[in-house]
């Protein structure tokens, strides 16, 4: 019987963390081979920050490349729409023939997440799991996992150790972008590959006008028509409040362009994302909450975008914050008084936000509040702060 080690991941870019994993995979828990398989782009298809499918691909193919027992796959970088994990163990299993054992490869963090996963019991019964994890960390958390899984699944996890297994692709990003050292960060291959084809430079110098078409390419083809309708009118909003009160009509139109950019992911890619990121658990299963967040953690990781004010605008369009930026404040009315908002008090609103842009923010907050409050649902810290920071100056 084979057995085969499936790695998934962005690997943008393949670090020494995943080569040790894959390494430590292979030989402690005698696997016949391991894969390593990048998941498919959302984003628009000529971004250069992260890396397009192919740039990931051979880049893993030159880590690899001493490595005869672990390749790269494509698989899903081929498939359409997201790249779910049971997708891929079934077009595995069938590739690999009924008698194969497939162990998918993972962090403890992720097998404390399996029951949560799209067609988890399908997961836990069909397939096994190795969870590379450091001496020490979380260890009774996790033990009590996997037997949990066991008892009710049947689930096989076997625990391996990987002292290289946290580290921060977006850390190696970053440094890249910012012209420093990623020496034992990532194989040197890797790091030539990059800077031979000027992968993860700095792209906070992009003009805006090529953000706002980049942008607007994404959200055509990834946003439902309805939400792409309300990002244009939240746009053309932007734009008349940014003139009224003297903000960068250009900024708030890109702000505004990018502000539900993650509104219609799925609800188990939202969470994904959130632990992903290392947002609040509190945006877990909360979707109108996460997707702000999410959307400005998105501009940054795929379109390079590194404007601060750009970048909170979209992450507090819905809740607003403490100390708001003009910026921050014409996209968070723009959002709750577009042409295409209904709710009793917005007319009221739209007036107050002829003259008066902080008091109309107020008046949306008050509302927010109350409303949330009639329903006994979560108001988020940052929007009780946003008012209460706004009435002092009133």
């Amino acid at each position: 019987m084979k057995r085969i080690g499936i790695l998934g991941g962005s690997f943008d870019p393949v670090h020494t963390g995943h080569v040790n994993l894959a390494k430590d995979a292979l030989v402690q828990a005698e696997l016949d081979q391991v894969l390593l398989i990048p998941a498919r782009l959302q984003p628009f298809k000529q971004n250069r920050t992260p890396a397009s499918g192919e740039d990931r691909m051979e880049m893993l193919r030159l880590a690899l490349e001493d490595e005869p027992a672990i390749a790269p796959d494509s698989y899903e970088l081929e498939q359409e729409g997201v790249s779910y994990t049971y997708l891929t163990l079934r077009a595995m299993q069938e590739r690999f023939g009924p008698d194969a054992k497939l162990y998918f490869i993972t962090g403890a963090d992720s097998v404390l997440m399996l029951e949560s996963w799209m067609n988890s019991e399908e997961l836990l019964t069909r397939y096994s799991y190795i969870a590379g994890s450091r001496p020490g960390y979380r260890d009774e958390e996790l033990e009590k996992c996997v037997e949990h899984l066991h008892e009710e699944y049947g689930t096989e996890i076997l625990r391996i150790h990987n002292q290289l297994f946290d580290i921060s692709a977006t850390e190696i990003r970053e440094k890249l972008a910012a012209g420093e050292s990623v020496d034992g960060l990532i194989p040197e291959k890797v790091a030539e590959y990059i800077r031979a084809h000027g992968l993860y430079r700095d792209r906070g110098d992009q003009p805006l006008q090529e953000l706002q078409s980049r942008g607007l390419a994404y959200i055509r083809e990834n946003l439902k028509h309805s939400r792409y309708e309300h990002t244009m009118r939240v746009r053309d909003e932007a734009i008349k409040l940014a003139r009224r009160f003297g903000a960068d009509a250009a900024k708030a139109e890109t702000a505004a362009i990018y502000h539900d950019m993650a509104k219609n992911l799925p609800q188990d890619k939202m969470d994904e994302l959130v632990r992903e990121f290392g947002l609040d658990e509190k945006y877990l299963g909360n979707p109108n909450l996460a997707h702000s967040k999410l959307s400005a953690c998105l501009m940054r990781r795929d379109f390079g975008i590194t404007d601060t004010d750009l970048l909170n605008a979209v992450a507090y369009h819905t809740t607003g914050r403490a100390g708001m930026s003009l910026l921050e404040k014409i996209v968070f009315l723009a959002d709750a008084i577009e042409p295409g908002r209904n709710y009793p008090s917005v007319h009221e609103i739209r007036e107050i936000a002829q003259t008066d842009l902080d008091l109309a923010c107020i008046r949306m907050l008050e509302r927010t509040i109350a409303y949330l409050s009639k329903k006994g649902a979560f108001i988020d810290s940052d929007t009780k702060e946003a008012l209460e920071d706004l009435m002092k100056d009133q």
